[in-house]
């Protein structure tokens, strides 16, 4: 898989509002930056515009832009391998599509976004936020939520952990079909038997993963297929 950074260098920001936000400026005006890293993130989002708490220096907050994959036809593909890599950085298990699962709570995600260049071609962004230093959270997530300090002890640099994550990209197959990737993303799995909620309400129970990398689950005693924006994770 080509790196994010062959066409452009890595920034960091000791703060900023959401670094998909500043990845989108720099497609906008065509600057040659491959991925953007902030050691405080204030306004970090994740799927559906659910908020990303990050607090300084105790996560991973970054966005790589893949521009080598610019009008991607399954830009969820990218995505789900961007996870592959951050699963294999933190010893972690993946949940379809794009979350990242210590023990049994959560330790990260994937947000996967088209945004337009200057051109207005469509270019894949892969936001990554990782709980790397974290000793407690919140109380609306104490129980859902982990870091790979609580569960693996240690102390993590954010900086070492995006460069780790960008190296265990290239060798990756090319995210072009779903059969390429399964085989890696099947050593991380941890998706079957977790709970979904569909957006018409119901709730879902994974099976596995299809051949075009949707998720096949049981819902109401029937097996059907959902696509990862139809699907919120439960």
């Amino acid at each position: 898989m080509k790196s994010p950074l062959i066409n452009g260098e890595m920034r960091e920001f000791v703060a900023v509002a959401s670094t998909q936000e500043i990845a989108a400026d720099f497609l906008k005006h065509g600057e040659n930056v491959g991925a953007v890293l902030a050691h405080h993130q204030t306004k970090g989002r994740g799927r559906f515009g659910r908020e990303w708490i990050s607090e300084k220096d105790t996560s991973l907050t970054m966005s790589l832009i893949f521009r080598d994959y610019t009008d991607h036809p399954k830009p969820y593909l990218i995505g789900m391998s961007v996870a592959i890599a951050a699963a294999g950085a933190i010893h972690a298990m993946l949940q379809w599509p794009n979350d990242l699962i210590l023990g049994y709570q959560k330790a990260g995600g994937i947000l996967t976004e088209l945004i337009p260049d200057q051109d207005g071609r469509l270019v894949p962004v892969v936001g990554v936020g990782l709980n790397l230093n974290q000793k407690t959270f919140p109380a609306a997530i104490k129980e859902t939520a982990t870091s790979v300090h609580l569960y693996h002890g240690g102390l993590y640099e954010p900086t070492s952990i995006a460069e780790t994550i960008i190296q265990r990209l290239k060798p990756l197959p090319e995210p072009a079909t779903w059969a390429e990737l399964a085989p890696i993303w099947h050593l991380f799995d941890h998706t079957p038997g977790k709970k979904y909620k569909l957006l018409d309400g119901k709730e879902a129970t994974a099976l596995g993963i299809g051949p075009e990398g949707q998720l096949i689950c049981s819902v109401e005693g029937e097996t059907t297929s959902v696509l990862a924006a139809d699907a919120i994770l439960g």
